[in-house]
C-alpha cells in the first residue's frame, strides 16, 4: 500500500504542490504548525495580493536574478499568463495595475484561499493544523509535535514548504534550517528580499510622514546596470517603504544608488517645457 505525500507548511508553495499532486490522484497530507492555514498568504493579501506581473518574458525572468536559469523550465510550464488563468479558474477575476502588477479584482486573499482550500478538500487533501515538524524518526518517518503529543508520519515523498524567516508570528521563523543543516544540507544564509529603506530625514520632512508617493519610477543604479520599475512608496518617519521600494530593494542592498522619478511619463524635453511654462 502506497504511503501519502506529506507537505510541511501551508503557504502558497504548499497550495501549489498539493494542487499538482492531488490533481494527479496522489494522496496528500498537509501539516501546519499554526492553528490555521495560509496565515502569511492572508497577511500579504491585506495590501492587495500581487499574484504576478504583466510584462515581457525576458523582463519577468530577470527578476529572478541568478536563479533565472533554474526557473526557466518552470516558468515555461506556468508563467504569468498561466497564473492569471489559474486564479480565474478559482473564480477570482484579475486586473493589471498601472505598475504592471496583477491583482485579484477583490484585492483580497481570503476569497482565493477559501476557493483553493475547498477544491483541495474536494480532492481528498487532508489538513492537519498545530502539527509542528521537528525532524525524523530512526525509521525515516517524519516526527511532529501535536496537541496529542509527538506523532510520526511515514511518507512516500515529503515536500518541505517552510518559508523563510521574515515573520515568526505567522509561521515563517526559519527554525527548519537547523534540522536540515544537521542532516548535512548546504544552505544559503537568509537575506532580505523585500525591505524598506532607513533614512535619517531632515526636520522639514516630518510634515510628509505617512504620505504616499504614487505613479513614480524607481531607478537603482548599480554595478549590474540600471534597474527601473514603476510603482509607489510611502514616506515614513523611518524612511521609505512600499511595493515600489521592495522591487528594487535587492539592488540597493547590494550597493546601488536610488533615484525617484516623480514624473516618469515625461522625457527631459517635456519636463523642461513644463517647468518653463508660464503660470497664471
Amino acid at each position: 500500500m502506497r504511503k501519502p505525500c506529506v507537505v510541511v507548511g501551508s503557504g502558497p508553495a504548499w497550495l501549489m504542490a498539493a494542487e499538482a499532486l492531488s490533481g494527479n490522484g496522489v494522496k496528500v497530507i498537509v501539516c501546519e504548525a499554526k492553528p490555521s492555514l495560509g496565515r502569511k498568504f492572508l497577511m500579504a493579501g491585506k495590501s492587495g495580493l500581487n499574484i504576478t506581473k504583466d510584462e515581457p518574458d525576458a523582463a519577468f525572468l530577470r527578476g529572478f536574478y541568478e536563479a533565472a536559469p533554474m526557473m526557466l523550465p518552470m516558468l515555461a510550464a506556468m508563467g504569468p499568463g498561466a497564473v492569471r488563468r489559474f486564479v480565474e479558474g478559482l473564480g477570482q477575476e484579475v486586473f493589471t495595475g498601472s505598475s504592471g502588477r496583477v491583482f485579484p479584482r477583490s484585492m483580497k486573499a481570503s476569497p482565493l484561499l477559501r476557493a483553493w482550500l475547498a477544491r483541495l478538500n474536494g480532492r481528498g487533501v487532508e489538513f492537519r493544523t498545530r502539527w509542528r515538524w521537528v525532524g525524523w524518526a530512526d525509521d525515516g518517518a517524519l516526527t511532529f509535535i501535536t496537541p496529542q503529543g509527538q506523532q510520526a508520519l511515514a511518507a512516500d515523498a515529503t515536500i518541505l514548504a517552510l518559508g523563510g524567516a521574515s515573520w515568526s508570528r505567522l509561521g515563517s521563523d526559519g527554525a527548519w534550517t537547523g534540522l536540515l543543516a544537521g542532516r548535512g544540507v548546504a544552505l544559503h544564509p537568509f537575506k532580505p528580499a523585500n525591505m524598506g529603506l532607513t533614512i535619517a530625514w531632515s526636520p522639514p520632512m516630518q510634515a510628509h510622514f505617512g504620505s504616499p508617493v504614487k505613479g513614480i519610477a524607481l531607478i537603482a543604479h548599480g554595478r549590474n546596470g540600471q534597474e527601473r520599475v514603476l510603482g509607489e512608496g510611502m514616506i515614513s518617519r523611518h524612511g521609505l517603504e512600499g511595493s515600489g521600494i521592495y522591487a528594487v530593494s535587492r539592488a540597493i542592498r547590494e550597493g546601488a544608488a536610488l533615484t525617484l522619478d516623480i514624473l516618469p511619463d515625461l522625457d527631459e524635453a517635456q519636463l523642461v517645457e513644463r517647468l518653463e511654462r508660464p503660470r497664471g
